[in-house]
C-alpha cells in the first residue's frame, strides 16, 4: 500500500498526479510558527471554527464534510523553513505524525459509517533532507513520488 506521505521534487511532479483535486498550498516560508500553519491551514480548508491547537488540527481533518472535493492533497513546499521557529520543536512531530495518521484514517472509512461523504487525504511534502530526517525520527513511511509512477 503506498504510504500516506509523499515526496516530491517540484509542483509539476505534483500537479502530474492531482491535477484535477483539490490541492492546499502551505508555504513553509509563510508557515515558520505552528500558530501560522493552523492560521494558514484553517484559510486553505475553510475550517469552520477552528480552535488552533493539535486536537481542533486532529478534529478538523478527520471530518472535511464542508469540502465538495473527494480527494484533498496538503502540499507542503519551502519544508527547511516548515514549522522551524517553534518555541517546542517536539510539536512538529505531532502535526507531522497527525497528518499522516488522519490520512491513513481516511483509508478506513466505510460507506456505512456516520461520513456523509468518504475523503482522501494525500500528504505531499517538497523534498528536503530537514523533511526526511523528521519524518525518520517519527517513524513515518514516506515515498518517492516519482516511485508511484
Amino acid at each position: 500500500m503506498t504510504p500516506n506521505i509523499l515526496i516530491c521534487q517540484s509542483e509539476r511532479e505534483l500537479e502530474t498526479l492531482f491535477a484535477t483535486d483539490f490541492i492546499a498550498h502551505i508555504d513553509g516560508k509563510k508557515t515558520q510558527t505552528l500558530r501560522l500553519f493552523y492560521e494558514e491551514i484553517a484559510d486553505l480548508l475553510e475550517i469552520p471554527d477552528f480552535g488552533f491547537n493539535l486536537d481542533a488540527l486532529n478534529d478538523s481533518l478527520n471530518d472535511l464534510q464542508w469540502l465538495e472535493d473527494e480527494r484533498i492533497v496538503i502540499y507542503v513546499t519551502s519544508t527547511n523553513e516548515f514549522i522551524s521557529k517553534e518555541r517546542d520543536p517536539a510539536k512538529l512531530g505531532s502535526v507531522l505524525s497527525i497528518l499522516d495518521a488522519t490520512a491513513e484514517d481516511w483509508k478506513w472509512v466505510d460507506d456505512d459509517d456516520e461520513i456523509t461523504e468518504k475523503k482522501e487525504i494525500v500528504i505531499v511534502f517538497e523534498d528536503s533532507s530537514r523533511i526526511r530526517k523528521l519524518l525518520d525520527q517519527e517513524s513515518i513511511d514516506y515515498k518517492q513520488m516519482s516511485e508511484l509512477k
